[in-house]
């Protein structure tokens, strides 16, 4: 694996009381897009309110007048990601409208995957409410023939389906010394005893570097493209199961 570049910090800019340098009124979606461009280039851990206010111009109070606290600026960043992920209603049947989602929110989450541990955070807690989204998905679970309990059921197994591979295959690689904790990882895998693990063993060339867990590189470099596809039939099967099942009763 080729070493990887740690990227430092760019120097801040003279800042100014109200305004961007660059100039033009400063608003909470400006921000909120300076500030997911700042972890996609340096990462999550970077992330300061005072950083996004010297990549601005502007004195960290300016930012806080705009977004109250840095929870707050991280919901709105997760809302930027999110923004485009739920298709037009009306439109697909149930099945394809859920598979056309889970493409979505994997292609959002591909092109910014420092993200992807902020998103299952910010949606599970409701720091920032998707409203588009739970209408859309609950639509489509309606359609499917959910009602009441069933209901609540299946959405809550629909969002953490969309989430839960996403934020797994995107995790963050070790910020230090990349490369050593890859290799090191990469030999203990190979060096597994068959006589404790036969079955691993047995499989490993089959799932190393390409399951979860038994893995060294995220899916930026190594995307698990079929497993995601297979991912979400597994859940459309489940739900159509269920949903037999519902009506059964």
């Amino acid at each position: 694996m080729a070493a990887t570049m740690k990227k430092t910090a760019p120097e801040p800019q003279p800042r100014t009381a109200g305004r961007p340098a660059g100039g033009g009124a400063l608003s909470k979606q400006r921000i909120a897009e300076a500030a997911l461009a700042y972890i996609d280039a340096f990462g999550l851990g970077a992330f300061s309110m005072r950083e996004i206010a010297a990549q601005l111009g502007v004195y960290p109070a300016t930012v806080h007048w705009h977004v109250s606290t840095r929870e707050a600026l991280l919901a709105e960043v997760a809302a930027t990601v999110m923004a485009k992920v739920t298709p037009p209603a009306g439109q697909l049947a149930w099945q394809e409208w859920i598979t056309e989602l889970f493409r979505r929110c994997r292609a959002a989450v591909r092109r910014h995957p420092n993200v992807a541990q902020l998103l299952g955070a910010q949606l599970v807690s409701n720091g920032s409410l998707p409203t588009e989204l739970v209408e859309g998905v609950l639509a489509a679970l309606v359609e499917a023939g959910f009602e009441g309990e069933s209901l609540r059921e299946a959405y809550n197994c629909v969002i953490a389906a969309m989430l839960g591979f996403v934020t797994m295959e995107f995790s963050p690689l070790p910020a230090d010394n990349t490369q050593a904790w890859a290799e090191e990882l990469r030999e203990r895998v190979h060096t597994i005893r068959p006589l404790d693990h036969p079955v691993l063993t047995r499989n490993l060339p089959l799932l190393a570097n390409q399951a979860f867990i038994v893995r060294w590189d995220n899916g930026t470099t190594v995307p698990l493209d079929s497993s995601f596809e297979r991912h979400i039939q597994i859940t459309i099967d489940g739900l159509e199961a269920f949903a037999r099942n519902v009506r059964a009763r």
